[in-house]
């Protein structure tokens, strides 16, 4: 990976490629990489993914007004939507008509897609570290509903895992190796980014909502519902740059037990230096205790599924992979 991606037309259509579950989002994106004005407008956006942040602000703003014919085009604002061709004209003059705020609104917000179906692949990765009691640190925490992992009712295929009266359901298809559930307990959690969202503020609340993409009906019910039961979870959510603050964040644990240390699909909002600072953090501190890492992220930028990763005990290793939205996980045979 770079420390920053150049905004091109190639890039936005990569992105476009991965946006198959939006045909309303390929369709803009398609256009956007074709449309000079408006890849000068993305091209201000100084945080990544840029597409991301351009719309999300965009579907931000829209969730504010009511009267613009680009809404119409949004299934996750009206309750007929119009074709997502017809959109490409409606959302240039949109993108031109706020570009001030659209790109003050990226820039100062970041990429904090809480998708906690992504949990059905992060899950068996914990499993995987052998450890039944331990401290769960995430990098990239957003609003923290990952940390509230073990708290979700899971689905894959025939195998259940989880609180039965959990309002929460992750469902996903299971290919390749059988998932192995088992019990754990998290001694505390922390999630760390350098932007928390705070449940208690309706702003932070409808930005994790216009992340989301507009077809995606059921990820918005399962978000609302995720965060109904994290906002009672006992959880520390600190701000900072994680590559920073992790080491604060594990020596303030009991030395003598286990950490956890958890990133899903953030690393790529991270510098070469800050990946660096973060791998050597975590080295540095399982030289004193028991540290583990699970990962599910992109191992490189034109890949369509992400890589699930645990460490066991000697380093990260490669365990499966699965949809980023956590559609579907697989799992490989093991070693």
């Amino acid at each position: 990976m770079t420390d920053r991606q150049e905004v091109t037309p190639e890039y936005v259509r990569s992105w476009s490629r991965r946006a198959h579950g939006s045909p309303l989002y390929h369709t803009l994106a398609s256009f956007v990489a074709d449309d000079p004005e408006l890849m000068s407008v993305l091209r201000r956006i100084e945080h990544r993914p840029a597409p991301n942040l351009l719309f999300a602000s965009v579907q931000f703003l829209l969730m504010r007004h009511a009267e613009t014919d680009l809404r119409h085009h949004y299934p996750s604002l009206v309750e007929r939507s119009k074709p997502p061709e017809g959109a490409v004209g409606p959302f240039k003059e949109f993108v031109l008509e706020n570009e001030a705020w659209i790109v003050e609104t990226s820039n100062s917000r970041y990429t904090q897609t809480n998708e906690i179906k992504r949990c059905s692949a992060l899950l068996p990765a914990v499993w995987e570290t052998g450890l039944e009691s331990f401290h769960l640190i995430e990098i990239g925490a957003s609003a923290g509903l990952n940390l509230a992992m073990d708290l979700y009712r899971y689905r894959w295929d025939e195998v259940e895992w989880g609180p039965s009266d959990s309002p929460v359901l992750l469902d996903a298809d299971s290919r390749g190796g059988r998932v192995r559930p088992r019990g754990f307990h998290a001694l505390s959690r922390t999630g760390l980014d350098l932007n928390p969202i705070d449940l208690d503020d309706r702003d932070e609340r409808d930005w994790l909502v216009a992340l989301i993409w507009p077809e995606h009906h059921d990820r918005r019910a399962r978000l609302a519902r995720a965060l109904d039961l994290a906002a009672g979870v006992p959880m520390e959510l600190r701000a900072g740059d994680a590559s920073e603050t992790l080491s604060e964040a594990i020596g303030s644990l009991p030395h003598d037990e286990p950490v956890v240390v958890m990133n899903s699909m953030v690393l790529i909002q991270f510098t070469t230096a800050q990946r660096d600072s973060l791998y050597r953090a975590i080295e540095n501190a399982g030289r004193r205790r028991i540290v583990r890492r699970v990962s599910f992220e992109f191992l490189a930028a034109g890949d369509d599924w992400v890589t699930i990763a645990a460490d066991r005990g000697r380093g990260l290793a490669q365990i499966g992979q699965a949809h980023p939205h956590g559609e579907w996980i697989e799992l490989y045979a093991r070693p």
